[in-house]
């Protein structure tokens, strides 16, 4: 906001230099961002934060000033007229909507003289960023500026009826704003309209029909209070700022209304510019009861950190303009709220008030004192961190994406429910929470591929989000994605490292449960559109389901210009967690040799390797160390539609060194379970 320092010197007798002010008010809680030299003196750039709608005017200022320099504020008192007089002769005011205009006050200026406006008031306008335009327009602009009331004015004779209704916008209806634009009202939006049609956007901006111009003889000047929030929403749709909307969305004074519109006729009368008419149609059926806080030194002193008394509260506060109605009991103060400051409503709020006129530098400089906690991760942050150290010791490297999402085909998960949309958003871009890791990890391996970075292995561990009927979930998920070998290529470039695929990606997981000491996981078929329907599998534990891990669909690839197999995986951290065990099981390592035997089970093609390991893992020997898959053997001399497995396994006692009997038995544990459960065959 702008404000001529010549402006406030009208109110106060300002004895300081623009850059003492400048400072005194930036402590107050004020921040000036700059001051201009003019012609006409200097120009204070206010920033003005959202709760102090009462900042935005020149008295308001001035009223922050006198409190800190402990300067008389000059404000005359307006009283006028409180009855409807000669005015309900000329128009009357209808409220249909009292909870979105508790207040709505009206004057009537006959004999009106377009014409510009007194250079005095042209120069003060231009100083403040406003442009005059004539001298009833240029009167209700600088009574805006000085009181922070706006004001309108509508051509009298083209109101409809001579009557202004203040209701809700009906479907459908449209008006042309002053800005020539022809407007969609969003519906429910609060209008002013006369016995026909809507004739301005209330607090936002008049209509076209009823401007003031040179051919204006009487003119009804509306001044109102309206509900902040009504004037948000419909300055939002319908993408419309104004000087009006940004004073009314911060809430003005309903106690001013009255003297604004007197002022404004004052000044019209002034300048010449047309005759009020006696009384004022003012309607008022949201007066709100007046507001008292008890204020308590002692809190105030604990609060703020250094003593404050008694009789200092009560002159800083009436020097804000509270009403100091009695001392409370031990010592309180109670105190009025004025009408212009619906920031305070606890005792806490005054506290402040108290503090930052007296002056922050009053606190004094010290150490904290008494006792401290010490701070530290959650149990799932450490998780957490054993998972990055981990996929980043694998070859990942870490990515934090974006949590909203437009609609995306590759935000689902395994359990993903509802997405989560968010209630007026900035950005189709932004425009809901995302359900899985997999599209921000997309993205940002078709950022660094498009550069021609490569290969690519990235991970992330996020939030994500879901609905389910009425319940909302959050879980934090882990997920990665591969483009590429897993490690570049070395120095033997004859025999480059293989790409990575499928089970590369399930290696991956099952190094993750490894390391984590977690149950081994079980690989299901998969069912997802998102994943190739050969090449993918749920990841299932203990609790269930727990993740996924696969190719992407052979759709989504080419979408994405890779000529590699891109395969990703995503697992539910929290679920991970609540399986892993933080115990460490020391077991001395055997000083006995190892005795390595193989298997080749034949079994057929649609038997997953998956059941060959979970026969191994329930029917394994004592003394069987370690297995592992070394070779995949399909067609001739085999049969059609059956494949021969080569197993290696490892077999150790701790306690004694072991005997062919001894592996003999073992072996033919593990054959008889693999014939039971996968109908394997053993070549002769």
């Amino acid at each position: 906001m702008l404000l001529p320092l010549e402006w406030l010197r009208e109110f106060i007798d300002v004895p300081m230099e623009p850059e003492d002010v400048a400072y005194r008010l930036t402590m107050a809680g004020l921040e000036v961002e700059g001051t201009e030299d003019t012609i006409g003196g200097a120009v204070l750039n206010i920033k003005v934060t959202p709760n102090r709608g009462d900042c935005l005017s020149v008295i308001g200022i001035a009223r922050e000033l006198a409190a800190a320099y402990k300067l008389p504020l000059r404000i005359p008192e307006r009283i006028g007229a409180l009855d409807p007089g000669d005015a309900a002769q000329y128009a009357s005011v209808t409220i249909e909507a009292p909870d979105l205009c508790p207040r709505y006050a009206a004057r009537i200026i006959r004999n009106v003289r377009i014409g510009p406006s007194p250079q005095w008031m042209q120069r003060r306008l231009e100083a403040a960023g406003m442009r005059p335009i004539n001298n009833v327009v240029d009167v209700t602009n600088y009574v805006m500026l000085e009181t922070g009331q706006p004001l309108h004015a509508f051509d009298y004779d083209r109101l409809g009826g001579h009557c202004i209704v203040v209701r809700r916008a009906a479907p459908g209806e449209r008006m042309r704003t002053l800005d020539g634009v022809d407007r969609a009202l969003p519906e429910g939006s609060l209008v002013i309209a006369d016995q026909r049609v809507p004739v301005a956007v209330a607090g936002v901006m008049g209509g076209a029909e009823s401007e003031v111009n040179v051919r204006t003889r009487t003119v009804l000047l509306e001044s109102a209070h309206f509900n902040p929030a009504s004037i948000r929403r419909t300055a939002r749709l319908l993408n419309l700022r104004t000087e009006a909307s940004y004073r009314f969305e911060r809430v003005v004074d309903p106690e001013g209304v009255a003297a604004a519109a007197d002022r404004a006729c004052e000044l019209i009368a002034q300048v010449g510019a047309g005759e009020p008419v006696e009384g004022i149609l003012d309607v008022y059926p949201g007066r709100k009861p007046s507001r008292f806080v008890e204020v308590r030194p002692d809190r105030a002193s604990l609060l703020l950190g250094f003593p404050v008394r008694t009789d200092e509260v009560t002159d800083v506060l009436a020097r804000l303009g509270f009403t100091v109605e009695s001392p409370g009991g031990k010592d309180a103060v109670k105190v009025e709220v004025p009408s212009w400051r619906p920031d305070i409503v606890r005792e806490v709020d005054v506290v402040e008030e108290v503090g930052r006129v007296l002056g922050y530098d009053r606190i004094p400089e010290r150490l904290p004192r008494g006792a401290t906690l010490q701070g530290g991760p959650s149990d799932l942050e450490r998780f957490l961190h054993k998972v990055r150290t981990l996929l980043a010791g694998l070859g990942l490297q870490e990515i934090v994406s974006h949590s909203l999402l437009p609609e995306d085909a590759l935000d689902v998960s395994w359990d993903a429910g509802d997405r989560v949309a968010i209630r007026n958003a900035l950005s189709a871009e932004l425009s809901g929470l995302r359900r899985s890791l997999l599209p921000g990890l997309v993205d940002a391996l078709v950022r660094n591929a498009r550069r021609g970075q490569g290969p690519l292995a990235f991970f992330e561990t996020g939030r994500v989000f879901s609905r389910h009927g009425d319940e909302f979930r959050e879980r934090v998920h882990v997920g990665g994605i591969l483009c590429g070998p897993i490690s570049p290529a070395g120095w033997q470039r004859s025999a480059p490292p293989a790409p990575g695929d499928f089970s590369t990606a399930k290696g991956l997981v099952e190094q993750l449960f490894n390391v984590l000491r977690l149950p081994p996981p079980k690989f299901v078929q998969a069912c997802d559109a998102r994943l190739h329907p050969g090449r993918s599998a749920r990841i299932v534990a203990q609790s269930g389901t727990v993740g996924w891990v696969g190719e992407l669909h052979p759709e989504v690839s080419p979408r994405l210009r890779s000529k590699e197999r891109i395969v990703a995986f995503e697992v539910d951290a929290e679920a991970l967690k609540e399986l892993a065990d933080e115990r460490v099981e020391f077991r001395p390592l055997s000083p006995f040799p190892a005795v390595e035997r193989d298997l080749a089970p034949r079994v057929r093609a649609d038997v997953p390797f998956g059941a060959v390991e979970e026969a191994i893992r329930h029917n394994s020997p004592a003394i069987l160390e370690r297995y592992e898959l070394i070779d995949v053997f399909a067609g001739p001399p085999l049969p059609e539609g059956v494949r021969s497995f080569t197993l290696s396994f490892t077999f150790r006692a701790p306690d004694r060194t072991l005997t062919d009997e001894d592996v003999a038995a073992a072996l033919e544990q593990i054959r008889s379970a693999l014939e039971q459960t996968c109908g394997a065959v053993f070549p002769t």
